[in-house]
């Protein structure tokens, strides 16, 4: 319980501190309590004791996360609303109210919620003529009362959602996609600076397989996030006031792809060093291929790293930025980056792993199997550098 306190107290402060989705969170909750509320007092005066609470029950159920998704749950549980009370009062009216009656209006309640367009709200169909059948004695005017006390709920839920627009920006997208590829980066550099170090044991390959594994979960999730920046938009009356400020968002959809492709790659290439580390004949491999294969994993590294640092903005004086900000600083030869920093490291790399190719062939690789396996490493980095080439962000060569 203290635990969930300390929480808590964290989020309200950081939504007092600057804009950000616990701003966004708590502005939600108070415009939802505040429309309920109004929405109820109009109900209260309005119509009979019997259906005011249909009222703010609706509110809740209209406010959403974004204006798109406001406006689509409300219509729909309006349009499900109004099926149940006519199917209801249609049948009170005419068959009487019995137990055979109520079977059928379920079944034709039921029928009705089949359809696709009612989405989530399909099952208040049913659920809306058998109160109004029960409740309502299936009488027009408590269906007509039902009816209205929705459409106040619904009014006050849309009135607050768009005259309380949730702010258009696209910044938790673009942190996340900037984070994404700060992930594949720092892995592929990982890599690189364990085979410069004379590495990597089977262990720490394990370590890398499952990093691998979780950036194509993050990369799943990242899509979700941009996908909710997206819907954002959608009906937003600020977008009118932001001068497009989303434009930015389909090419993150690009950049997702591209990073979890290249992800895709390393764990390909993961696989293969684990299959290397477990070799007697390790150290003479690593000399032949792995060592110099270790600068093309610093390209796509800074491949990766270029492409957050092209969605977070340009860097800052003195370093690379970071998903959050922060610079990041350049390694020399032996770390995860390049001394020249400002090349083109998608350029970089299909040159170097050309020559890598070309020097491999000349080599006398004579051990069984070596070959075919550095063939396989030296094709899943090339897949990486082009995966990341095809992304929406800097000029690749």
């Amino acid at each position: 319980m203290v635990v969930r306190g300390a929480v808590l107290r964290d989020r309200v402060r950081e939504a007092v501190r600057g804009p950000g989705w616990q701003r966004e969170d708590l502005l939600l909750q108070l415009k939802t309590v505040a429309a309920a509320v109004i929405a109820w007092s109009l109900a209260s005066w309005l119509l009979s004791p019997r259906v005011t609470t249909f009222a703010p029950f609706t509110t809740l159920l209209a406010i959403q996360g974004t204006v798109h998704r406001s406006v689509q749950q409300s219509w729909r549980y309006l349009v499900a609303v109004t099926l149940g009370v006519l199917l209801a009062a249609a049948f009170g009216t005419t068959a009487g109210r019995h137990a055979w009656t109520l079977a059928v209006l379920l079944l034709v309640a039921l029928a009705l919620s089949r359809a696709q367009p009612l989405g989530a709200q399909r099952l208040q169909v049913p659920v809306t003529a058998l109160f109004a059948f029960s409740a309502g004695n299936g009488e027009w005017n408590y269906g007509v009362e039902l009816t209205a006390a929705v459409l106040i709920g619904t009014g006050c839920g849309l009135a607050a959602v768009l005259v309380l627009a949730p702010a258009v920006h696209h910044r938790d997208a673009d942190r996340s996609v900037a984070y994404l590829a700060e992930r594949v980066g720092d892995l592929a550099a990982g890599v690189a600076r364990s085979l410069r170090e004379g590495g990597p044991g089977q262990a720490e390959t394990r370590a890398w397989w499952d990093e691998a594994d979780a950036l194509q979960a993050s990369a799943r999730q990242v899509r979700a996030t941009v996908e909710l920046g997206e819907e954002n938009v959608r009906l937003n009356p600020r977008q009118l006031m932001n001068g497009g400020g989303l434009l930015r968002l389909p090419e993150h959809h690009g950049r997702v792809t591209a990073l979890e492709r290249a992800a895709h790659q390393l764990r390909s290439i993961v696989r293969g060093l684990d299959y290397a580390a477990g070799r007697e004949d390790h150290p003479a491999l690593a000399g032949d291929f792995l060592i110099p294969f270790a600068g093309l994993l610093e390209d796509i590294s800074r491949a990766a790293h270029r492409l957050g640092d092209g969605v977070s903005g340009p860097p800052d004086a003195g370093g690379k930025r970071e998903a959050g900000g922060a610079p990041r600083a350049e390694h020399g030869p032996g770390g995860s980056g390049r001394a020249d920093a400002d090349g083109d490291p998608v350029a970089d790399g299909r040159r170097r792993a050309a020559e890598l190719a070309e020097n491999s062939r000349q080599a006398d690789l004579r051990v069984p199997g070596e070959w075919p396996l550095y063939g396989a490493l030296l094709t899943d980095a090339r897949r990486a550098l082009d995966d990341l080439a095809r992304a929406p962000g800097p000029p690749w060569s």
